[in-house]
């Protein structure tokens, strides 16, 4: 039996908690840990059968895996002392890593895994592929709703009204770790993309408002290398929880876990 925690009890880590509670019995729910106590009680009692709420160091402590689904400020900082303690992590928060590449070679030495799920994005296993020869460029094209982009440092920073915008407009073009950095807590998919192939400063980012989005996030990958050209495209609803999360990244988190728990391995 798995033993799980979860650092973060939002669209995510709920989605998760639920999951183990009711479809994946290899896998037990130990422990929970939020910021906001109220919201780890809540999710707590909502559950046949209740985790404990401990902090992280307890909630590490009693874990063989600990899942990330709180944010991309403590995603490096969490998996650092995850892996230090021996134990194996899965983040979601995949942009707070794009810097921190060390500590996959802390996880290395001391035996651990980390799992950093597909998200929002198919066509991961394609690229992943493809890295195991040459690739000559990558790009990822992400258009969202005026909504799912408020708040987000690069808009605040240019002052962009996304009130006022009627069609489809380019207000990024970068790196994906200007990217992350202009957009933490909409472009994890530029994050994990950026881990499969030619890393953070090479892969390039296009981000696109659309008011036409109301509920929904659309990302295009085009990957072109020595083993031809790759072109994926998803169309995923947002999170009815969080209009800044897609449904297909919650989901891809759950399928991560049941495939560590599956003696099946599908993909590459």
């Amino acid at each position: 039996m798995l033993k799980v925690g979860i650092v973060g009890c939002g669209a995510i880590g709920g989605a998760l908690a639920r999951a183990i509670d009711d479809d994946i019995p290899q896998a037990e729910l130990v422990a929970v840990f939020d910021r906001d106590g109220q919201k780890a009680a809540r999710l707590a009692s909502s559950l046949k059968k209740a985790p404990k709420i401990l902090s992280t160091n307890e909630l590490i402590k009693v874990s063989d895996l600990v899942i990330e689904a709180a944010s991309k400020d403590i995603a490096a900082t969490l998996l650092r002392r995850v892996v230090e303690k021996g134990k194996d992590c899965m983040v979601m928060s995949t942009g707070g890593l794009i810097s921190e590449v060390d500590i996959f070679n802390l996880a290395r030495a001391k035996g651990c895994k980390v799992y950093l799920p597909s998200g929002a994005l198919v066509g991961i296993d394609g690229v992943k592929s493809a890295s195991c020869s040459k690739i000559y460029s990558v790009t990822l094209i992400t258009s969202k709703s005026p909504k799912a982009l408020e708040g987000a440092p690069y808009i605040l920073k240019k002052h962009i009204d996304l009130d006022s915008i009627s069609k489809e407009t380019v207000i990024f073009e970068g790196s994906a770790a200007e990217a992350v950095a202009g957009f933490p807590a909409n472009i994890n998919v530029a994050a994990t993309l950026s881990l499969a192939s030619l890393g953070p400063k090479r892969v390039k980012v296009r981000i696109v408002v659309d008011p036409h989005l109301k509920n929904s996030n659309v990302h295009e990958i085009r990957v072109e290398g020595e083993f031809g050209r790759l072109f994926a495209r998803t169309e995923s609803l947002s999170s009815p929880d969080n209009p800044r999360t897609s449904c297909l990244a919650v989901l891809s988190a759950i399928a991560t876990l049941k495939h560590i728990c599956s003696p099946l391995k599908i993909g590459t």
